[in-house]
């Protein structure tokens, strides 16, 4: 029995750790964006009531 949980269970531990560095690529990419690129500045209308 051992031997045919073993290899599920490598694919599943491979498959969240590649998950995983994803993830934190894809973070860490948003993070650079916003920090580095310029401020937006959309002609768009605010969403709140004048009074």
């Amino acid at each position: 029995m051992r031997g045919t949980r073993t290899p599920r269970a490598a694919r599943t531990v491979q498959g969240l750790g590649t998950g995983a560095v994803l993830l934190a690529y894809w973070t860490t990419v948003a993070l650079l964006a916003r920090w580095t690129g310029e401020p937006r500045t959309s002609g768009a209308e605010s969403v709140r009531r004048k009074a």
